[in-house]
């Protein structure tokens, strides 16, 4: 009786949990289509934060590849749970096992290479300082007063990247990396721009540690559901073949 109970209590709860993750699922594809198919979205996020378009449409195709995968993985999981077929069981945990396989590695991967991520952004950054501001095209002047305007810096490799002529973006007035004789930021961007991933990459690394805890909670419930199962089968074979040998 006890070990129905608590059976029935693993159940329902890998059908929340899949539950919500199908939900999570459908938000991403909802967000996606909407940016994608609603130019008034599109505009305001290309004013707002200074994004290329194919930024913003890649973004919209990535939330949309992920929703559908947690749509696909929350269905197997939530009907796997509430009919205990082993069958849509065994997909979700195969499913889930491998995310959090490629979650690792990935996660490997960013540590090996984050020297060389570092490097590769301050190169990119300090290769737009060989032309002056006023010689770039469109699409880097906004990149470079995205940077200047939120990291608060100026130039990307040095404070005199631009001089004589610095764009408004290196204007300040209050700050502590605010220049009171010149009135423009007293920091170079590449190192603003590598300082603030380093920071990020805390709360990214938490986040990433977040998911990966709910992952293998979703494993070890849909592994008890479906070792369970398989007892119950077992068990009734077993029996099914004692009653028919004893009549």
């Amino acid at each position: 009786m006890a070990e129905g109970v608590g059976m029935n209590c693993v159940k329902y709860l890998l059908f929340f949990f899949n539950f919500l993750f199908w939900i999570a699922g459908l938000f991403l594809v909802g967000v996606g289509v909407w940016i994608r198919v609603d130019d008034n979205a599109l505009k305001i996020l290309h004013n707002l934060d200074h994004l290329d378009e194919t930024v913003v449409y890649a973004g919209c195709y990535a939330f949309i590849g992920v929703g559908v995968v947690a749509l696909i993985v929350g269905f197997f999981g939530c009907c796997g749970a509430i009919k205990e077929n082993k069958c849509m069981l065994g997909t979700f945990f195969a499913c889930l096992f491998l995310f959090l396989i490629a979650e690792v590695g990935v996660a490997i991967f960013a540590v090996v290479k984050k020297p060389d991520a570092e490097k590769f952004l301050k190169e990119g950054l300090d290769k737009i300082s060989e032309k002056k501001y006023q010689d770039l095209d469109t699409e880097l002047q906004r990149l470079v007063d995205f940077f200047q305007k939120d990291f608060k810096c100026c130039g990307m490799n040095s404070t005199k990247d631009w001089a004589p002529e610095y764009p408004e973006s290196c204007n300040c007035t209050v700050g502590d990396t605010c220049d009171a004789t010149t009135g423009r930021w007293n920091k170079p961007c590449d190192e603003e721009v590598i300082n603030n991933l380093n920071k990020n990459i805390v709360y990214i690394g938490g986040g990433a540690l977040g998911v990966a805890l709910i992952m293998v909670l979703g494993i070890i419930l849909s592994c008890m559901l479906f070792c369970h199962g398989r007892g119950e089968g077992e068990r009734g074979a077993l029996f099914g073949t004692t009653y028919k040998q004893f009549v």
